[in-house]
Order: C-alpha cells, then sequence, then structure tokens
C-alpha cells in the first residue's frame, strides 16, 4: 500500500509475468486491498512501442514494470508519447540502474520508486512516493519490517 500508493480511483497496470510473486502482488492483492482498477494487456513479448502507446492511450495512473524493461523504454525514442495519467511508477526483482532512472525522469517528469522484497516477504525496503529517491538506495523499511544493514 504504502509502496504503490494506490487509491480506488487508480488504475494500476504490472507488466510482471504471472509466473512471479510480483505478478500476484502487483495485479492482484496490493490493488484490490486498495480498491484499484487493474489493467491487463496481452503481450506476447515486450515491445517499447507498444508499451508506450499503451500507457498514452489508456487512463493508466500506476505502472510496475522490470528495471530491463524501464531501460529498454528509455531507449526508445518517448518524445512522441504522452502520458496524461500515469503519475506514479516502481519497480522490483533486480537493481534499478542510476542512469535508467534519471533518463526516465527527463522523458516523463515522473520519478521510478524501487522496491526490494522477497516471495515469503513481499516488499520489505521501498523508495516510497514523498520521499528523496537516493540512486543505488533500496529507500526504507516498509512497515511492519525493521530493516537493519
Amino acid at each position: 500500500r504504502r509502496w504503490m500508493n494506490l487509491t480506488p480511483s487508480d488504475i494500476m497496470w504490472n507488466t510482471s509475468d504471472t509466473g512471479w510473486v510480483k505478478a500476484a502482488w502487483g495485479s492482484v492483492f496490493a490493488p484490490w486491498i486498495c480498491g484499484s482498477c487493474v489493467f491487463v494487456h496481452n503481450m506476447p513479448q515486450f515491445k517499447p512501442a507498444v508499451i508506450a502507446e499503451t500507457l498514452s492511450r489508456y487512463p493508466i495512473t500506476t505502472f510496475c514494470t522490470a528495471p530491463t524493461a524501464f531501460r529498454m523504454l528509455v531507449q526508445h525514442d518517448l518524445s512522441s508519447y504522452k502520458f496524461p495519467s500515469l503519475k506514479h511508477c516502481v519497480t522490483g526483482g533486480e537493481a534499478l540502474n542510476p542512469e535508467v532512472m534519471a533518463k526516465w525522469k527527463i522523458q516523463t517528469g515522473l520519478d521510478i520508486h524501487e522496491g526490494y522484497g522477497q516471495t515469503e516477504t513481499v516488499t520489505i525496503c521501498a523508495n516510497m512516493k514523498g520521499m528523496e529517491i537516493k540512486p543505488g538506495s533500496l529507500g526504507k523499511a516498509v512497515p511492519p519490517y525493521d530493516v537493519q544493514v
């Protein structure tokens, strides 16, 4: 709830494959708990142009995809696309490259909020909305967790 920052008026699109726990939490449980709508798109393979067109065409407010997918998106020319409804972006599953984060911010005006968790714990650390994001950092512990390094 704190990391995805979903509300009943949000439309959540998570591109994770259904075989990953990220799909269960990002496409089912978190939106369901928050009363949000889930956007579903059947894509046989990831294509940056299809992602950009979809974000441009539909009123998706929260977008979750892997860091590799964000990297592919920022390498694609996004200048002809506008994402009028998009207001929150989250990622996880692997480290987010600080250069990708910076390029996404330049191209869209939005931050990417990285989270870390495991199948058994879900998200335990995250850069939550409203926090200052330090590139390379996983943010802070998500309640009820007490994380110490």
